[in-house]
């Protein structure tokens, strides 16, 4: 289910020409060390604050805001007031109490926001908010968020203090300026809001709201510019892939010169929301330049020969690659420590570098990329974000993928992109997570061998206890690949198609 929240555009002026952008913990699991608008999740009592003018602002609003919308505006001017101090209540007031203490007394749960707006006899005002739009989380990560983005302007006379905890600072900016920190490398935002600051950097803030106004969620329209990284724009699409990933990551790398990395979906309806997106580029001055593939499988490949056709580019790959796909037209095979000439940097930069590594053991051409400026590395199907990674025994070998895990452990220095699930700033953590995990399985699978001859079904029973027997048929391939390394290892023997440990 998705989580629903409210995140605010806070200006200082009316015409919107800075914003209050936020800095998250780097300690935080979602979006640690990114700076963000203000924000949070709804709580129940959000329903109970009072608000007027409603109907005033539902007029003004050039879109349906549901009943549910006063709740966000609770949200929104509570979320203001815990995380920067930002006091929104409107009415009579002769409290003997400062709001620096009700804020220190909220933060520590003593009263609530509902209980500060009764005693000083307040209320919100919903005119001071101007409705942006409403869009969910793209899928490619699987905690979601349902949230309003609404704009607003500081008080007069408020001031913004962030007290340490979620937040560890934050300040009002230029969007221009912004984003020219963001290219620089110099800071992280959130996707979201990177789309945001593009746009209301070049338009006034009429134009701004009426084409927030506009936006659709991800999946319910066009896809949207997500950056991770400066020149590296993700599309997740959806691909007949392995459970649980519904949605295959293809990634589009370069500013002038664009390379399409594993153009995945079969779905018709799918590659047109990615021809649309190419398009969108085209129109904008980029030349895209070729089809990267990371590897062969299914779901990396399905818009392969669509995109070649629609926009007559060279599909490059590894040579073990294009030995197992038919029907392209091959440019050269890519090399391992091969660099793809990307142009100039988002910064303006000279010199701007795709470099090719060959990462076997889930498949034998496998491929990564990093690009030489903020060392971002697309990793393909040798990590995902939302579970371990299959190594079939038909293609794929354990011990060399555990080899290349290890050597993508030392380039992992920006953010890591994988074949299936959200880009990772903690690209070493999570490799490392992997390498742990595989280690735990081989652990598990040596407590469960014994002296004597066991199937793989026997051992799959054992092993895998703690997953639904469903994807039980896929364990025993994983299963069987952790037999073959041992084998390899002398550690295991096989008799009449049973494994035992090796005397």
């Amino acid at each position: 289910m998705n989580r629903i929240a409210v995140s605010i555009l806070l200006s200082r002026t009316d015409n919107w020409e800075d914003v209050l952008l936020v800095d998250r913990n780097p300690k935080l699991s979602f979006f640690g060390g990114y700076q963000a608008f203000p924000g949070g999740t709804l709580e129940p009592e959000d329903a109970a604050v009072p608000i007027d003018n409603l109907d005033r602002l539902s007029e003004r609003s050039s879109q349906p805001l549901g009943e549910d919308f006063p709740t966000f505006v609770a949200a929104a001017a509570r979320e203001l007031f815990e995380e920067t101090g930002v006091w929104l209540g409107r009415g009579f007031d002769e409290f003997d109490r400062s709001l620096e203490e009700d804020r220190r007394l909220m933060l520590a749960g003593d009263v609530t926001f509902l209980e500060l707006l009764t005693w000083r006899a307040q209320r919100l005002d919903a005119t001071d908010f101007t409705p942006l739009c409403r869009i969910t989380t793209p899928p490619f990560t699987p905690r979601r968020y349902d949230t309003w983005f609404l704009g607003c302007q500081l008080p007069e006379s408020a001031t913004v203090e962030i007290i340490d905890g979620e937040l560890v600072g934050g300040g009002f900016a230029k969007p221009k300026d912004a984003l020219d920190k963001w290219r620089a490398g110099e800071a992280l935002i959130v996707p979201p809001v990177i789309i945001f600051l593009q746009r209301l950097s070049n338009s006034t803030k009429k134009d701004f709201v009426n084409w927030m106004q506009l936006f659709t969620s991800y999946d319910e329209g066009k896809l949207h510019h997500v950056y991770f990284t400066p020149g590296v724009l993700l599309a997740a699409l959806k691909t007949p892939t392995k459970p649980p990933a519904t949605h295959t990551n293809v990634c589009l790398v370069g500013e002038d010169k664009v390379y399409i990395v594993d153009p995945a979906p079969v779905d018709p309806t799918e590659q047109l929301k990615l021809w649309n997106l190419l398009d969108e580029l085209i129109a904008e001055g980029r030349t895209l330049k070729a089809i990267l593939l990371t590897h062969y499988h299914p779901d990396h490949v399905g818009a392969v020969a669509e995109c070649q056709r629609r926009y007559q580019l060279p599909v490059r790959a590894h040579r073990d690659t294009m030995a197992e796909l038919d029907g392209f037209d091959f440019g050269d095979p890519v090399e391992h420590g091969q660099d793809l000439d990307l142009g100039s940097t988002p910064d303006g930069k000279p010199g701007w570098k795709l470099r090719a590594y060959h990462v076997p053991g889930h498949a034998p051409g496998h491929l990564a990329f990093q690009e030489s400026r903020y060392q971002a590395l697309i990793v393909g199907d040798l990590l995902s974000t939302l579970s371990s990674i299959l190594i079939d025994p038909s293609d794929g070998h354990l011990a060399t993928y555990l080899e290349s895990l290890e050597f993508l452990e030392l380039l992992a220095h920006g953010t890591v992109y994988p074949g299936h699930g959200p880009p990772t700033r903690e690209g070493r953590k999570a490799i490392r997570a992997q390498l742990r995990h595989r280690q735990q399985r081989e652990d598990q699978l040596l407590a469960a061998l014994s002296s004597e001859p066991q199937s793989i079904e026997e051992l799959v029973s054992k092993v895998y206890i703690d997953v639904d027997k469903k994807i039980w048929e896929m364990a025993g391939r994983s299963l069987t690949s952790g037999l073959i390394k041992l084998q390899e290892e002398g550690r295991v023997e096989e008799k009449n198609d049973g494994y035992y440990v090796a005397e």
